[in-house]
């Protein structure tokens, strides 16, 4: 891991927990509708020519900002992203077999909103929440919090299932779609988060841990299935970065592919599960 690698990382890190802490909320409505436009504009250019890539995250921004002001709606696109991500998960599993269906002009657009919106979505609500998101397992943080709490866990996960893989990885894992993944760095990043992540917390609060723990986990699964999603859609572009917006780290959507996924899963879990107080 080189040092621009790891300069360019702790700089987001940063200014992402700063951005969380201390903006208004509309200023980070704002940035984050900024940035799922940028990652947007990275996965149609994937498919699609610069100009219409533009085109379609232009439109996505200003739905987005047009999205802020309503209420109904946020929820159930949170859900829908759920249900998508369960719908690409099959269809990793059968790639490369199923390529026609993913290079399908009309597919690419659906599943770009599919993926970008409920994660919008799913932020917004967390920010908007009014009481404790996660009061009802003990866990007592203003929101703002709980969203850092799960950017942490699905950075935890990408972490750890680097590092694990390149210490202790020896069975490929999804190798279909990235011949770098092991199941040995999955199952150290699934086992490792939580440990990880529940015990520094029960520190602090009066968890209900085994709920704790069962969101966590599912999270985290949600999280690989982000990133693995990435590594399908580059490589049917035949590409290894989105783009190089990021020194060391290539583009938004590799930055936040995990996240994607991660995001909606978490806020469906937390209503379905009652976790909110």
């Amino acid at each position: 891991m080189n040092k621009t690698r790891i300069l360019t990382g702790i700089t987001l890190a940063l200014l992402i927990v700063l951005s969380f802490l201390f903006l208004p909320l509309n200023a980070i409505t704002l940035l984050l509708s900024f940035i799922v436009s940028l990652s947007a504009w990275e996965f149609y250019k994937l498919r699609f020519s610069s100009e219409i890539a533009i085109a379609i995250s232009i439109v996505l921004f200003f739905g987005l900002i047009y999205l802020s002001f309503g209420t109904g709606l946020k929820l159930s696109l949170s859900s829908i992203g759920l249900l998508a991500w369960l719908v690409i998960g099959f269809l990793i599993l059968g790639f490369p077999h199923n390529k026609n269906i993913l290079q399908n002009k009309y597919f690419w657009v659906l599943s770009g909103f599919f993926i970008h919106i409920p994660f919008w979505t799913s932020i917004f609500l967390i920010l908007n929440f009014e009481g404790y998101f996660l009061g009802n397992i003990g866990l007592e943080l203003p929101s703002r919090y709980v969203l850092i709490l799960l950017i942490t866990v699905s950075s935890l996960m990408d972490v750890l299932a680097y590092f694990g893989g390149k210490k202790y990885g020896k069975r490929k894992f999804l190798s279909n779609i990235s011949p770098n993944k092991t199941l040995e760095g999955f199952l150290i990043a699934l086992i490792g988060t939580p440990l990880l992540v529940i015990p520094f917390l029960a520190l602090i609060f009066d968890l209900n841990f085994i709920k704790f723990f069962i969101l966590i986990l599912l999270v985290s699964i949600f999280s690989v299935l982000g990133d693995a999603s990435a590594s399908l859609f580059k490589r049917i572009a035949g590409v290894k970065d989105s783009s190089n917006l990021l020194p060391g780290h290539g583009g938004i959507l590799d930055r936040i592919d995990s996240h994607l996924a991660a995001a909606p899963s978490f806020v469906v879990l937390v209503y379905l599960m009652g976790l909110g107080a």
